[in-house]
């Protein structure tokens, strides 16, 4: 190891080693908030009166009168009211009814908020969802697209879908002309003439489908976590909320739950920091979550996480041949495999391992930190300091969300970042982790102390077990099927290939995905729904899976239907009511799925096993809570109850009465520090490892496993020939090498210089409020740029910026800022496609327009590291985003 630690280095970290944000905070908070028409927006003071005479002038305040104050929550009643968007927080949303209208709505207030005991706030999100259930552009009746009609072929005049007029149709003639073409299609091409992303019961008893799998929130985790060692998609083995504080460092690896999963985890982060926890980021932006811990930052490019690591490693083997008791060579050795050449499974078909690699021993190129600096460009000595802080003396926790690995060329980072933790020896202790950061545990990782029951309906069986790559799908489906190698039949449920031959596909559903907007390849997706004869979509808005569709069926919102139990985090179980009757003619799920079943002849019951009334009572009654160590009913049910809810049931004893339970919005477990109810993950493991294996063969974490090897080589997807069964740097079939012209860092740059990412952005969760006024106006639609490449662009803040990638083009509002990595460009996930038919360049630049369907290794969806061109647009401008009128139905105005 040749390079030597200089003086400046040798001691305890020091901040200075790192990039620190500083003075650029200032010059960038506007920006990362990218607020739209808030920018422009002004209080005036009410002009005052004249007096009636000079020489006397009037009190302006005490001679006018006002109106009393009315209170408008006289008479009302509050309602706990879901906040079902897919987001990380699954916080309290609670609102006043008052004659059928919301007049006021809150978050959590049913206890007294507490650091121990702390309320479930809510976020502007939660807030917004009155425009989910109000807006003005609700779907409120079944719509036909006027240039379609049944019999395939021309009579679907496929090519108007998304710019075609619409007509409103009864729910009876919907559902008939429904039924006639999926029975046409059925009858045809049989189950594999339909896709559907998410099938459910309705569909499996219908017609069955092909299905379509993507890498999208968990990334390269999704691929044999099991086989490695670790919990299913890493989730579960960080530590309980209040051993946060017991950590000398956290470090938020690719996580910004302050946007992800706004609610409870930001909150115990911050009581960590003021008891002196130390924070480290490690993102291609400065983001909120850092910003608010006041975190030291290591600024890597997006998708050059590899190398980045691999160089930590390399310090951290410097590091302790030179001065020791950095590496915990013990942990290694008892509960892991293939670190070194002492500790290889048994299963090991090549004779290679990590550390050896790291050295340089195979390909003579020693991963060091000036080796990693020009791919992932953070300086050696922030390598360093990182690599000081995993040092097996300092209580560290290494915690990661899903950005990093949904990279094209991330398939081994998940065994990379868990051999990181375990050099360091930071599992099963206090203080230490090494694990997820995800969702609404994130912070807070440990078995559910409450969670909600269930009501199970009958199982049914999908006829097509095949699954197809999302992507090629659309591809496939343009083509008019194909050939290909079926890896998978869900999300997450890989297998070894099984060949398989498709035919043609006929007939799309949509039924609670927002697949056509959620998934990359978007424009060759658009030109898929183009080509088949039918597609039936449900929403409650004109989302982008209705507008390019044939018949719209409007679904209710939470907020419409009976009611329903959720488990929000290991403490809180969530009890929403009811708010307002179904508005206009919309139907749920349910309805609108036993509709479909007995047109086509087939019983209700075969999918469904209680009404929804029943199925409320029924997650009611069988929500558990701790008690004494093991989970016993939640709530006191008596048969008075069973009567008053005219439900079927039993009578039982639990901690909190059925009509507190649903007054209150659910029950949360009150915790304290001293409780017995924490959780360190991997404790068990670490305490006695024969007794409690990993799921992998060896029953350790493998750093080098050829289970997962094997099956991903397996796929015989691209560039497969550059990995191992131990992580190794590989070049991306798209990535950073691809900015250049030879795909070689440091030459001359490419027609597409700039890395592009889709962080997740507070205004959305995912594609939803995008339509929403409220939102809008706080948020605009913004592209990160980093000032210094704006200005050699000529592109000033708000400037119309032309995104362009090989796949596509896209317009976005410019917003430079100094806390975002150079080169890098950010596209914030979820915005509506709106293609401009004259240019085809969407006006809404949407993230998913842009990526294209590159894919090698695993199949990993690269959302996070394609390349881009930016210029600053020559049309004219795009307006601010809350200018842009709410979408709806061509021919139907908005209401």
């Amino acid at each position: 190891m040749e390079r030597k630690t200089d003086s400046a280095t040798q001691g305890s970290l020091s901040r200075r080693t790192f990039m620190k944000a500083g003075g650029a905070l200032a010059a960038s908070a506007a920006a990362l908030s990218a607020l739209g028409c808030s920018n422009g927006t002004s209080v005036k003071e009410n002009p005052k009166p004249e007096p009636e005479t000079p020489e006397e002038p009037t009190n302006a305040v005490a001679d006018v009168e006002h109106p009393k104050p009315t209170n408008n929550e006289a008479g009302g009643t509050w309602v706990p009211a879901a906040c079902w968007h897919n987001c990380g927080g699954r916080c309290v949303n609670k609102v006043m009814v008052k004659d059928g209208v919301v007049v006021r709505q809150k978050t959590d207030d049913s206890h007294e908020d507490s650091p121990e005991y702390p309320q479930q706030r809510g976020c502007v999100r939660g807030k917004a969802q009155q425009q989910q259930c109000f807006g003005a552009d609700r779907l409120l009746y079944p719509l036909k697209r006027k240039g379609w009609q049944p019999g395939g072929g021309e009579n679907s005049n496929g090519a108007m879908r998304g710019k075609d007029e619409w007509e409103r149709i009864s729910w009876d003639e919907a559902i008939s002309l429904a039924v006639e073409e999926i029975k046409r299609i059925s009858d045809e091409l049989g189950p594999t003439g339909f896709y559907c992303k998410s099938p459910d019961a309705a569909i499996n008893l219908m017609c069955g489908c092909v299905r379509g799998w993507d890498t999208t929130s968990h990334g390269t985790y999704t691929l044999g976590c099991d086989m490695i060692g670790l919990p299913g998609v890493d989730c579960g083995e960080a530590n309980d909320r209040f051993d946060l504080p017991n950590a000398d460092y956290i470090i938020m690896y690719s996580s910004n739950p302050t946007w992800s999963a706004a609610g409870t985890p930001t909150y115990y982060f911050i009581q960590a920091k003021e008891s002196g926890t130390k924070f480290v980021t490690v993102d291609p932006l400065f983001n909120a979550s850092a910003q608010m811990l006041d975190a030291d930052w290591i600024p890597v490019r997006n998708g050059t996480d590899m190398a980045f690591m691999l160089a930590t490693a390399y310090e951290m083997l410097r590091l302790d041949e030179e001065e020791g008791d950095i590496i915990d060579w013990d942990f290694l050795h008892k509960y892991t495999v293939g670190f070194d050449a002492e500790s290889m499974p048994e299963d090991a078909e090549l004779d290679e391992n990590l550390k050896d690699y790291v050295l340089g021993v195979y390909d003579d190129t020693p991963k060091t930190p000036e080796w990693a600096e020009p791919i992932c460009g953070v300086k050696p000595e922030q390598v360093t300091a990182f690599a000081r802080i995993l040092g097996k003396n300092n209580k560290t926790m290494l915690l990661h969300n899903y950005g990093m690995v949904r990279c094209n060329g991330a398939e081994m980072i998940p065994q990379m970042l868990m051999a990181l933790g375990a050099m360091g020896g930071h599992m099963g202790k206090s203080g230490h982790a090494t694990g997820g950061n995800y969702h609404a545990n994130a912070g807070n990782y440990g078995a559910n102390l409450v969670a909600g029951g269930s009501s199970p309906n009958p199982k049914t069986q999908n006829p097509v077990s095949t699954g197809v790559r999302q992507p090629q799908l659309y591809d496939l489906i343009l083509n008019g099927g194909g050939e290909l190698l079926d890896v998978a039949n869900s999300y997450g449920a890989f297998h070894e290939p099984v060949p398989t031959t498709l035919g043609p596909i006929k007939g799309i559903f949509h039924v609670t995905d927002a697949t056509l907007q959620t998934s990359l390849h978007q424009k060759a997706g658009i030109e898929a729904h183009r080509a088949v004869d039918f597609v039936l979509t449900r929403a409650q808005f004109m989302t982008t899976n209705a507008l390019y569709s044939d018949i719209v069926l409007p679904v209710t919102t939470e907020w419409e239907r009976v009611g329903d139990v959720t488990t929000c985090n290991r403490e809180f179980v969530y009890c929403y009511s009811q708010v307002t009757k179904p508005l206009g003619e919309a139907k749920t799920d349910q309805e609108i799925s036993t509709l479909l079943l007995e047109a086509m002849g087939i019983d209700p019951a075969l999918a469904y096993g209680a009404s929804e009334k029943q199925a409320f009572f029924n997650k009611i009654a069988s929500s558990k809570v701790m008690d004494g160590g093991e989970m016993v009913p939640l709530v006191t049910i008596t048969d008075a109850d069973i009567k008053e809810w005219e439900v079927e049931g039993e009578a039982q004893e639990g901690k909190i009465s059925i009509k507190d339970f649903v007054s209150n919005g659910g029950y949360q477990f009150k915790r304290t520090k001293d409780d017995g109810l924490g959780h360190i993950g991997y404790q068990k493991f670490v305490e006695d490892p024969e007794a409690n294996p990993r799921s992998s063969a060896s029953g350790k974490l493998e750093i080098y496993c050829q289970a997962r090897y094997n099956l991903m080589k397996s796929f015989e997807y691209p560039g497969i020939d550059q990995y191992k069964p131990y992580p190794t740097y590989v070049v991306p079939c798209v990535g950073y090498e691809s900015t250049f012209e030879d795909g070689k860092v440091g030459g001359k740059k490419s027609e597409y210089p700039y890395l592009m990412y889709n962080p997740h952005y507070l205004r959305r969760s995912h594609s939803v409020f995008d339509n929403c006024p409220w939102l809008r106006e706080t948020w605009g639609n913004p592209v990160f740029l980093n000032a210094s490449d704006a200005k050699e662009k000529g592109i000033a803040e708000g400037d119309t910026v032309l995104i362009t990638t090989p796949a596509g083009q896209g317009l976005r509002k410019a917003a430079l800022m100094d806390i975002l990595v150079p080169g890098v460009v950010g596209v914030p996930h979820g915005a509506w496609v709106d293609v401009d038919e004259k240019t085809g360049i969407d006006q809404a630049g949407s993230d998913n327009y842009l990526l294209g369907n590159e894919y090698g290794g695993m199949g990993v969806s690269g959302y996070n590291n394609y390349v881009c061109n930016i210029e600053k647009y020559s049309g004219a401008a795009i307006p601010e985003d809350c200018d842009v009128p709410q979408r709806a139905a061509d021919g139907m105005p908005v209401a």
